[in-house]
């Protein structure tokens, strides 16, 4: 009964009704779209890709859009600010207006896809999957676990800082260099209590010596990746073999 019970769960676990990808697919994914921009410099070819990435992060990855717009809304000031840029001091024999609305969709097609990938995939999933599809090194895969995990540890180390401060000060003023050398060095010691736990807690999983561990949580890397890697590879080259072909791709590293 056993056997068929873990059977039985291990079938649940591969087959699902609502398939995504593997982080690692969806980031392969996403690359094919990003290399063609880095290189264009023209206002087609982003919009075409950033029509593609949409696709596949709410679609495919299934991205809340609400998620998206309040991160990317933040990070499109820089798109912004180059756009400005190029408007204003344009170099010389340009035509500043096109070539800043060229620059901002091309920045703005970067940041929208990577952001988008980042918000559609656990970390957790991330290291994962390059641990158990990629072979990252254990130790290596592990310290990023921890490194992750600290960082929720290390903020609350600095509000505990900051409350212990405020009692003792009890309403006193206190010089701003005496605040801007404290709280580095309750940082700093916190850092290396959480980095000694770290090495303990890996010294104690026997990650010194082992080959190969087993995981709780697996990422399987299936045949509907490898065809969705295949499949976006080649959507993404068609598309720049179109554009290049009708003159719309213009060719610019910078």
């Amino acid at each position: 009964m056993s056997r068929k019970l873990s059977r039985n769960l291990s079938q649940n676990r591969t087959v699902s009704p609502n398939w995504k990808p593997n982080p690692l697919a969806l980031f392969l994914a996403q690359l094919f779209l990003m290399v063609p921009v880095l290189f264009a410099m023209d206002k087609i070819t982003p919009l075409c890709y950033l029509t593609l990435g949409f696709i596949n992060l709410f679609f495919v990855a299934g991205l809340e859009l609400v998620r998206f717009i309040r991160l990317v809304l933040p990070l499109s000031t820089l798109s912004l600010g180059l756009f400005f840029m190029n408007l204003f001091f344009p170099a010389q024999g340009v035509n500043g207006l096109d070539r800043a609305i060229s620059v901002f969709l091309r920045s703005f097609t970067l940041i929208s896809l990577s952001s988008g990938y980042i918000l559609s995939v656990s970390p957790y999933d991330i290291i994962r999957a390059l641990m158990q599809n990629w072979h990252l090194n254990y130790r290596l895969g592990f310290s990023l676990f921890a490194g992750w995990n600290t960082i929720p540890l290390l903020k609350r180390d600095i509000e505990i800082a900051q409350k212990a401060q405020e009692i003792r000060l009890a309403g006193r003023k206190q010089k701003p260099r005496a605040s801007l050398t404290r709280l580095p060095i309750t940082i700093l010691s916190g850092a290396i209590l959480h980095g000694e736990r770290l090495s303990l807690s890996m010294a104690g999983r026997g990650l010194e010596d082992a080959r190969e561990r087993t995981f709780i949580h697996r990422i399987l890397w299936t045949r509907k990746d490898t065809l969705y890697c295949l499949g976006s590879g080649l959507t993404a080259l068609l598309f720049w073999v179109v554009l290049i072909g009708g003159g719309l791709f213009v060719f610019e590293l910078g």
